[in-house]
């Protein structure tokens, strides 16, 4: 999929550029509007301007996940959690199984409640390795440092994504006469 960002003066050539890709044959499958940082509008504004467009989307840079190491790292850490923790469930009950250990005796437990713990501590490790995993994955670019100052200066950024093996409207793009084109790469 190509993503790519562009960096824009105003907000209004934003909406003109949404316009023109309405009725450009080529699908985009996303389009957000990043707002500047100095330029938080109050809810009521923000309600007005998204009534202009049909279903334009304007976010703040903090809350767009691909810009965010933050929000991608706990996206991470549930999707790892998601395989690690039963599988760690498994793994501790059939250790805890296998080995007969007496580690929790002295408290009164059984066979079956070692094993039961055992699958819980298991589980545990699981979700304390998805935490750590996820936070191991380094995501920080040199692109995503420009578009911080980019977004710091009062500078509109519009994030647009096609479908594998589409182009982007390169034509429009050019009309409009971005700041900057910055083509993220995300292998």
């Amino acid at each position: 999929m190509a993503i790519c960002i562009l960096v824009l003066e105003q907000e209004e050539t934003a909406f003109e550029l949404w316009e023109s890709i309405k009725g450009f044959p080529t699908e985009i499958s996303k389009y957000q509007v990043i707002e500047p940082i100095s330029n938080q509008l109050e809810e009521s504004q923000r309600s007005e301007r998204l009534d202009k467009s049909d279903i334009l989307e304007i976010v703040k840079f903090e809350n767009v996940e691909l810009l965010n190491p933050i929000l991608s790292r706990k996206k991470r850490q549930k999707q790892m959690a998601l395989w690690l923790i039963p599988f760690g469930f498994i793994a501790g009950l059939t250790f805890a199984g296998m080995t007969n250990l007496q580690t929790f005796s002295k408290f009164g437990f059984s066979q079956s409640g070692e094993t039961l713990i055992g699958a819980l501590l298991g589980m545990v490790s699981g979700w304390i390795g998805s935490y750590f995993g996820a936070r191991s994955v380094n995501s920080s670019q040199e692109d995503i440092k420009s578009l911080v100052k980019f977004n710091e200066k009062g500078l509109w950024l519009i994030l647009m994504e096609t479908p594998y093996e589409t182009e982007l409207p390169w034509k429009l793009i050019r009309e409009i006469k971005p700041v900057d084109v910055i083509n993220l790469n995300l292998d």
